[in-house]
């Protein structure tokens, strides 16, 4: 009987923390998205210090920002949406859609990045 109701006590407890846990993640993603902004874009696009901050290659075409691996390999794009006035894409390149969390991360810290550079140059 002490068995089960520990096992159902530590079965509590880890649901409890995916919950919690689940919650955060969704918490920071969505804190992730609203970066997705055009003045954002335009801060990454126009930085002097965004190839610096970037651990990937940035290359900036005419409505869209391509980042990609040390290697050459194209890994994903920020896309300003030609119907949606005011909208960013980002569009992963790994066929799936896997990996569009981690570029959100990796974009939106680039982006605090940037900002905390300008700040403590006096840049705005």
């Amino acid at each position: 009987m002490k068995t089960v109701l520990i096992i159902i006590l530590a079965l509590i407890i880890i649901a409890s923390y995916l919950v919690i846990s689940g919650k955060k993640q969704r918490e920071k993603y969505e804190e992730n998205k609203k970066l997705l902004t055009v003045e954002n874009y335009m801060l990454i696009k126009n930085s002097p210090y965004a190839d610096k901050l970037s651990k990937l290659t940035i290359w900036r075409e005419e409505s869209k920002l391509r980042f990609t691996s040390q290697s050459g390999g194209s890994l994903f794009f920020l896309e300003l949406e030609d119907g949606e006035p005011n909208t960013i894409k980002l569009r992963g390149l790994d066929g799936y859609g896997i990996r569009d969390r981690e570029f959100l991360n990796y974009t939106a810290n680039l982006i605090r990045k940037i900002i905390e550079k300008n700040n403590d140059s006096g840049v705005h």
